[in-house]
């Protein structure tokens, strides 16, 4: 029945098609008062890094979509913005997880004796411990309004993103939060929200809300 079981869920992964499975959760909350502007200039949040950082020169590339997909602007020069969004990424420490299964192993044993011997199979259900090594990144996005004079002001929303996934590449678990984003920047999620995301090795892409079916 185990071995049946496997077999059912292999050929279940090959009519899916090839790709991977990365976990993002958001908590997202957003100022009831919001202000009327919707030009943004995006500054990093991380300590020592500059908007000429190429790494977040990417991280900025492949969050704008998400900021045009919201009605929002983004631009080079503070004195032309209404507000300001702060962007923060790191990787957290690997985290290794062990799984204990089972999995039911055939052993041929003679039974009888002279010409009545047959074979016959004892089937024994044996453990099978598996490691698994975590890998998760964080995108946190923090928007200010403006004084009149480009200070910050109030928080006027705020954005986390957490992804959790086999790969220790961090470009490819932060094209997966990317995936999320345009529908839960700045908005207020009530709680922590959970999404599964697909990637196919043939460039398909799946965005699954885990309490509400698919996006």
């Amino acid at each position: 029945m185990h071995v049946l079981r496997l077999l059912l869920l292999f050929s279940a992964f090959l009519i899916a098609g090839c790709g991977s499975y990365y976990n993002v959760s958001v908590d997202s909350l957003r100022d009831a008062q919001q202000p009327a502007g919707t030009i943004y200039v995006v500054q990093p949040g991380n300590d020592g890094v500059s908007q000429s950082d190429l790494l977040f020169r990417e991280v900025l590339r492949q969050i704008t979509p998400s900021f045009q997909a919201r009605g929002y602007s983004i631009v080079d020069d503070i004195k032309k913005a209404d507000n300001v969004t702060v962007v923060s990424y790191w990787m957290e420490e690997p985290r290794v997880h062990i799984a204990t299964d089972t999995i039911t192993r055939s052993y041929p044993v003679m039974v009888g004796r002279g010409r009545h011997q047959r074979i016959e199979y004892v089937y024994v259900d044996e453990p099978v411990v598996t490691s698994t090594t975590v890998y998760t990144a964080n995108l946190l996005l923090e928007a200010y309004s403006l004084t009149a004079d480009k200070q910050r002001d109030r928080q006027i929303w705020r954005t986390a993103l957490r992804c959790s996934s086999g790969t220790e590449d961090f470009h490819t678990l932060l094209f997966s939060m990317v995936q999320v984003l345009p529908s839960v920047l700045s908005t207020q999620s009530n709680g922590l929200k959970r999404y599964e995301v697909f990637l196919g090795n043939d460039g398909e892409i799946e965005v699954s809300d885990q309490s509400e079916g698919w996006l």
